[in-house]
């Protein structure tokens, strides 16, 4: 493991460390996403080590490394674009694939139970940020969204982007696109060579400086495995309940479509009559 003096930001445990800290974390990512995306970037909230459990005992959860909300404005609290950074230096030749499920897994917790108004799902970016290139084209960002076949310039809108960083691509982007991976890949006093760079490098080199952190840095790496054990020990002892919850469920609306009283399923589940009733109304309210 690196020391703290030697890590940059492409590697995950000091990047949790930045984007975690109070004073650093939100004008960190505004830089970062402002400058990779090319656009302003507003009001936001920085999730570093978010867990998204399975919803069952034997569906796998994720684990974003960190998880940006922007706000539609300043003063509203309707998030707009959710941004997963993930830095990442590991081989993966499902990549695709991956960003995938991790997109779906996202993307269900915006969505309220009962609700059929699409429009509260926020723009959804999955960013990877890699010094591998895995395309093979040499270009420093690839962008992809969802489009037509039949008519390759019909725009189709549905929020969702994917975009992949090389850090050491050389074609496409920008000059300040290329500044700042260059940062993210060597995150050094000498690598700051414009503005968004050098404050960045401000924010890093306070939070590198800060003794507590130090301090613990070492053993923050222990820290996130030891979370990630009790997260996937919650995420099983939730997926159980719910599981039970959802099979309970499931047999209340089966007793209801075979014609049975709400006193009959009450006796029969041991639940109450509300609950039953709560069920029924959620049902007529779909036919």
């Amino acid at each position: 493991m690196k020391t703290i003096d030697e890590a940059d930001l492409m590697d995950d445990i000091f990047m949790n460390l930045v984007a975690s800290d109070p004073d650093a974390g939100e004008p960190v990512c505004r830089i970062l996403l402002s400058v990779l995306l090319q656009t302003k970037i507003g009001k936001v909230n920085v999730h570093a080590q978010r867990v998204i459990p399975g919803i069952g005992f034997d569906i796998r959860g994720i684990r974003l490394d960190v998880e940006v909300e922007e706000y539609e404005t300043d003063s509203d609290e309707r998030i707009a674009n959710v941004y997963d950074i993930e830095p990442h230096r590991k081989r993966e030749d499902e990549f695709g694939r991956m960003l995938r499920f991790r997109q779906a897994k996202i993307d269900s917790r915006y969505m309220k139970k009962n609700d059929s108004d699409y429009s509260h799902l926020p723009n959804l970016y999955m960013i990877l940020i890699t010094d591998k290139d895995y395309f093979g084209e040499d270009y420093m960002m690839y962008t992809f969204k969802n489009r037509c076949v039949e008519v390759p310039g019909l725009e189709y809108d549905d929020g969702l982007v994917f975009l992949y960083f090389y850090t050491k691509g050389t074609k496409g982007g920008s000059e300040s696109i290329h500044n700042m991976l260059k940062y993210l890949q060597d995150s050094r006093q000498n690598s700051a060579v414009d503005e968004a760079t050098r404050k960045l490098d401000e924010y890093v080199s306070n939070v590198r400086r800060d003794p507590e952190i130090r301090g613990n840095y070492m053993t923050f790496g222990d820290k996130i495995d030891y979370e990630k054990q009790i997260s996937l020990k919650q995420g099983i002892e939730q997926g159980i309940e719910q599981g039970i919850e959802q099979g309970k469920r499931e047999l209340i609306e089966s007793m209801l479509n075979n014609g049975k009283s709400v006193e009959q399923i009450v006796e029969f589940c041991g639940c109450s009559s509300d609950l039953v009733k709560k069920i029924l109304d959620e049902m007529q309210a779909l036919v």
